[in-house]
């Protein structure tokens, strides 16, 4: 028996954009297809539109059809029908889940839904600190004020010790990185968070004792520590934003400056500007400027490179993944509806 547990739809309160008049269908769309482990809500439209992030229209969600979620699981069968001349995608009850096994032992969860993205790229960036914008408070935060035989950079199973701890458990260990600017206002959007590593508590007294558990970069004596916080439970709805609501890619979390599919970007809009989780952005290509034979300046049609989907909002910046790219992605390139 298949139990649920990542429905595709979790709250009645997601509020969705008016339903385009019509959808791009691929040219080679299948009638039927059986859903396999590793896909993507995002991957099984890319398969019937040529803009995978509209398939909430294709199996026509809005708000009545909240209280009737539906879940897909890998072994489901899909089938595209034609409504009221409109394309829709709905499950084929009628054919059983076929889930094929080879004889080897499993530990993973058989029957886990399917993610609207790649869930496995994102979910360390959900739990960790990733951008510090007030700096009052990461000043107050706890700090490793020592390790073993006098050493400044610990490694895994190491003790440290620490001021300032309030709980037990898990604690992250995250620093000061690069100041993050806004490239078109020059405002100062925050600090990229360098995450160290995690460490769990042994002691908790006035000078607690911890053990490093994980090493990322590294954990040094100095790093301040935040109490590492459960997975949210967020359902990334694709939906366009506001045509008036535009930016730009700031940097990527890798720090390179070429970008391909699925890397994490920050972009210079946050919730101050109206970014919801979920926003669907284009990526565009800043206008090349070219000479003419006549010495004239011209500036060439702006070219789209690419398509993001938003997952973590700050306050004056936030976090996207780029789902799509037909050019390498660079940074300060444009964002503008999908």
């Amino acid at each position: 028996m298949f139990k649920a547990i990542i429905p595709l739809i979790l709250a009645l309160s997601l509020s969705l954009p008016a339903v385009a008049d019509t959808l791009a269908i691929r040219p080679d769309a299948p009638q039927r297809y059986v859903v396999k482990r590793g896909d993507t809500l995002w991957d099984i439209a890319g398969r019937y539109l040529t803009s995978p992030w509209q398939w909430p229209q294709l199996w026509d969600i809005n708000r009545d059809e909240v209280k009737n979620p539906h879940w897909i699981y890998p072994g489901d069968t899909l089938h595209l029908d034609i409504v009221n001349g409109q394309p829709r995608l709905r499950l084929d009850n009628s054919a059983p889940r076929v889930v094929k096994l080879s004889p080897e032992m499993r530990v993973e969860t058989l029957d886990a839904a399917i993610p609207t993205i790649p869930a496995k790229i994102i979910e360390p960036f959900l739990k960790r600190p990733l951008l510090i914008e007030d700096t009052s408070h990461y000043l107050q935060s706890p700090r490793i004020i020592a390790g073993p035989d006098n050493r400044v950079i610990l490694s895994s199973h190491d003790h440290a010790y620490s001021q300032g701890l309030d709980a037990g458990g898990m604690w992250q260990a995250y620093r000061l990185g690069r100041t993050i600017t806004d490239p078109d206002s020059h405002e100062i959007l925050g600090y990229e968070a360098t995450y160290g590593g995690d460490l769990t508590v042994d002691k908790l007294d006035d000078v607690s004792t911890l053990t490093v558990r994980k090493v990322a970069e590294e954990v040094q004596v100095g790093d301040h520590l935040i109490k590492s916080a459960p997975m949210p439970v967020t359902n990334y709805m694709p939906h366009e934003p506001p045509a008036t609501l535009q930016g730009r890619i700031v940097t990527s979390y890798a720090g390179v400056n070429e970008i391909g599919q699925q890397f994490n970007v920050l972009i210079n809009r946050g919730a101050r500007d109206g970014i919801e989780v979920g926003h669907v952005f284009g990526i565009y290509r800043a206008p090349r400027i070219i000479t003419t034979q006549a010495q004239q300046s011209v500036a060439l049609p702006s070219e789209k490179v690419g398509r993001l989907i938003v997952f973590r909002v700050f306050k004056k910046a936030s976090y996207a993944l780029v789902m799509g790219a037909t050019k390498p992605i660079i940074v300060q390139d444009k964002l503008g509806q999908p």
